[in-house]
């Protein structure tokens, strides 16, 4: 039998196969998954998002406070026109914190795909986040911009601090590595005052640098984390 028809008849079967149906089981969700996709979920996982394993596949979770609504809502409409979530709109919901004051907030989830479970078990090898050494392969502009629009804060010295207090010593200072590697960004890393915790922030003079490179994805809402602005 021709291989080359094999191959081609395999395509079709796939390309066919409704990937973004929520009735199609995990393991027939093929994708495929273009790298807009994969940026915008590994910048994510860098962040505030997470995954989850949910039966044969994995799926992603995506969380953010109401004062972060805005971006949460885009970064649903970007996930679900590309066929990646439930078109519905996410709503608002309440929790108590803490303190015992309510707490308001917008979540979401992807749909469930087998060829997700790679992404899992790289973040994910013992069930804790952590950040594998695929990182430089992905961290694309816009998942760098993914990154600072979730979990990063502009620092009273006008400079930028990504919240890694979740990370190790080891894997803060790879990130480090990767962004003045594959960017030439200026970097350091600090200790939070919580025991094993870091913070790795981005100096004013490598700002404007910074602002060059993810300044074409980051939401309107999210642009004063930029110095430039």
């Amino acid at each position: 039998m021709c291989l080359k028809c094999d191959q081609s008849d395999l395509f079709i079967k796939f390309s066919l196969l409704p990937f973004n149906c929520p009735r199609v089981p995990s393991t027939k969700r093929i994708g495929p998954h273009n790298y807009e996709i994969i940026s915008i979920l590994i910048g994510s996982l860098l962040g505030d998002g997470s995954m989850e394993k949910d039966g044969n596949g994995s799926r992603f979770a995506f969380y953010q406070e109401k004062t972060n609504g805005e971006y949460l809502l885009w970064l649903h409409q970007v996930i679900s026109s590309l066929g990646y979530s439930k078109p519905e709109i996410p709503i608002i919901q309440t929790r108590k914190g803490t303190n015992g004051q309510i707490r308001y907030s917008y979540r979401f989830r992807t749909y469930t795909y087998s060829s997700f479970n790679w992404i899992y078990e790289e973040f994910y090898p013992n069930k804790r986040k952590v950040v594998p050494r695929i990182i430089d392969q992905y961290l694309s502009p816009l998942a760098l911009a993914v990154w600072i629009m979730d979990d990063a804060t502009l620092h009273k010295n006008k400079g930028l601090r990504f919240c890694t207090n979740c990370f190790t010593l080891k894997e803060v200072q790879y990130l480090a590595s990767v962004l003045e590697k594959k960017y030439s960004l200026n970097t350091s890393i600090h200790k939070t005052g919580v025991v094993n915790q870091y913070g790795l922030y981005i100096p004013k003079s490598s700002m404007a640098n910074l602002t060059k490179i993810v300044k074409p994805h980051i939401h309107p809402t999210m642009l004063y984390k930029l110095l430039s602005i």
